[in-house]
């Protein structure tokens, strides 16, 4: 059983320590699905990441860190238009660039002053995703600038393929609980749909909720919520969260008809 396969990864896990607060987390969760919903298989990489030791930060790194929060700070200060979210965007791939040796160009941003403004208020944000980081194949360098996330779907020659793998600007819900809670997959993709929409990429997940940290503070989903993303591993649709500490949770043991209070999606403006 699932609930078996979580007990033995917790094997050489100190009592008290974060990797063991972040598998009890898990362990209720699925519990709280009673695993009806999962497959009965036991976690392996192939399904679900194992429990990752706390990363320490080199000193470089933490220089970046800190103009990242700067950066964040000063936009805050600032009116929103669409020249200070190209000029933000490009200040943060500058520096997530530089976390990995890498180079991203920021296009100029492609929503209006009304439209960011209408977004606003409706509760959402735009974020910038490079093409070189928006396909499975780039997805590991995300997983470079961030280590702290320790998902097998952030490593290189990770076996989670996208439904599609859009770049650039894109819209998404701001909510640190997702929306679109107790859907189905039918239901959430027939939602989405509805509202002119698409569900986001792992991908855009990832940046999303890497902004939401530095605009906020908060992880998106870090209350607990999990979202299906537009990606797949074995066929099947995954379902994500991350923790407070940044910890990323991919699961492939969703079935499609299954839903659950707290399993929503996120999306963004076609």
């Amino acid at each position: 059983m699932i609930e078996q396969g979580i007990l033995k990864s917790l094997k050489g896990i100190k009592p008290g320590s974060t990797q063991e607060t972040w598998a009890k987390a898990l362990k209720a969760v699925l519990d709280a699905g009673k695993a009806d919903g999962f497959k009965d298989a036991p976690l392996s990489a192939a399904s679900v990441e194992s429990i990752q030791p706390p990363v320490t930060e080199r000193p470089d790194r933490k220089e970046i860190k800190v103009r990242l929060q700067q950066i964040a700070a000063e936009f805050a200060k600032q009116p929103l238009t669409p020249e200070l979210v190209t000029q933000t965007h490009q200040a943060i791939w500058q520096a997530r660039g530089e976390l990995i040796d890498e180079t991203f160009d920021v296009p100029p941003c492609t929503y209006t002053q009304k439209g960011l403004e209408k977004l606003k208020k409706e509760g959402k944000r735009v974020g910038y995703l490079p093409p070189e980081v928006a396909t499975q194949a780039g997805r590991h360098k995300l997983g470079e600038m961030y280590p702290e996330m320790g998902s097998y779907s952030v490593q290189e020659g990770n076996p989670v393929t996208n439904d599609y793998s859009p770049s650039g600007w894109f819209d998404y819900e701001v909510s640190i609980n997702a929306p679109y809670l107790d859907t189905t997959e039918d239901q959430l993709l027939e939602r989405t749909r509805e509202n002119g929409r698409k569900l986001l990429s792992l991908n855009q997940y990832i940046v999303a909720f890497q902004d939401s940290k530095l605009f906020t503070d908060h992880y998106l989903d870090e209350k607990s919520t999990w979202v299906r993303v537009a990606s797949r591993h074995d066929g099947r649709m995954v379902n994500a969260l991350v923790n407070g500490d940044g910890y990323l949770l991919v699961l492939a043991d969703l079935k499609p008809d299954v839903h659950f209070p707290n399993f929503g999606g996120r999306s963004s403006g076609v």
